[in-house]
């Protein structure tokens, strides 16, 4: 990606013309390594936003491009999102239609071998054991609880980002890749976010920008809610969105859920004295899955 994207010659500016002076990025010219978090990030804001508040502009996608493969490779510091969480909502904002604007043929099998497996990396699986922490940013609150409740926001923009860019063929066994990891941790943040995910996994809404902001099951991630489906510029009806996922893999996925057995492990969720806590807090969850889940007919 880096050779397919070499730097822009000309500024980035933010997704806001209002103002009597629009704010230009003339940093991003320079060497990335010599910037901030914060310089970086906000750019990456602009480009996730923009588009579907003025349409695409050049300047945002080529910038996106050539920041692409180097934002992925850079040593973040901690932050409460993952800095990758925004960068999956600017590849969604720049590319919603799976192939149709990608600059080269392979960008979208390269994103998902690097930006697709971020939450794979080493920092989230030191040892081969899942950090809940750096991972999914899992901690002690003030209330006590961890907020197993929810679903992290990388967990869920990850899950997200294959299922929409990954060809029909492999979302089954993508699936079953992401379930045969052993951790219960991990599986119980999937269940939940395949409750959270339910309606748009059926069809009842159709975009990220419709997820409940808040709640149990929340599976939204930074700057999710600008992904509206509406990246052209243009708000006079008719308006033709763009599909967060296709039918055809939508189906395929359904299909992968229901071929997936989890009868042991939602019985062991409930029931293992190590995972009490766990249990305490995603009260109800495994009932809620199975009513949403268990059969055919409940999920449509």
């Amino acid at each position: 990606m880096c050779r397919e994207f070499p730097k822009p010659k000309t500024p980035m500016g933010e997704a806001w013309f209002l103002a009597p002076k629009r704010e230009m990025y003339p940093e991003l010219l320079g060497d990335l390594d010599c910037l901030t978090d914060e310089q970086i990030y906000r750019p990456l804001q602009q480009i996730a936003s923009g588009p579907s508040c003025f349409g695409q502009l050049d300047e945002w996608t080529e910038w996106f491009h050539y920041l692409l493969p180097r934002v992925i490779r850079r040593h973040w510091g901690s932050t409460v999102y993952h800095p990758m969480e925004v960068v999956i909502s600017g590849f969604m904002a720049q590319h919603p239609e799976n192939g149709r604007r990608f600059p080269y043929p392979e960008l979208g099998a390269d994103s998902l071998r690097t930006l697709g497996r971020c939450i794979m990396s080493p920092a989230c699986w030191p040892d081969g054991l899942l950090d809940a922490t750096d991972c999914l940013k899992k901690y002690r609150r003030v209330d006590g609880t961890v907020g197993w409740y929810d679903c992290d926001g990388l967990l869920s923009a990850s899950l997200f980002f294959c299922l929409k860019y990954l060809p029909e063929s492999d979302i089954e066994p993508w699936f079953e890749s992401v379930m045969t990891i052993p951790n219960p941790y991990w599986k119980v943040q999937i269940v939940v976010w395949l409750i959270g995910a339910n309606s748009i996994l059926t069809g009842d809404i159709g975009q990220p920008d419709k997820f409940p902001e808040t709640g149990p099951n929340h599976i939204g991630w930074d700057w999710s809610y600008a992904l509206d489906g509406n990246y052209t510029g243009n708000f006079d009806p008719p308006i033709r969105l763009s599909p967060f996922i296709s039918d055809e893999n939508r189906e395929a996925f359904l299909r992968a859920i229901q071929g997936t057995n989890l009868t042991e492990f939602l019985e062991e969720w409930q029931t293992d004295p190590q995972l009490e806590e766990l249990a305490a807090e995603t009260a109800g969850m495994p009932d809620r899955f199975l009513e949403l889940y268990g059969s055919h007919s409940a999920i449509g």
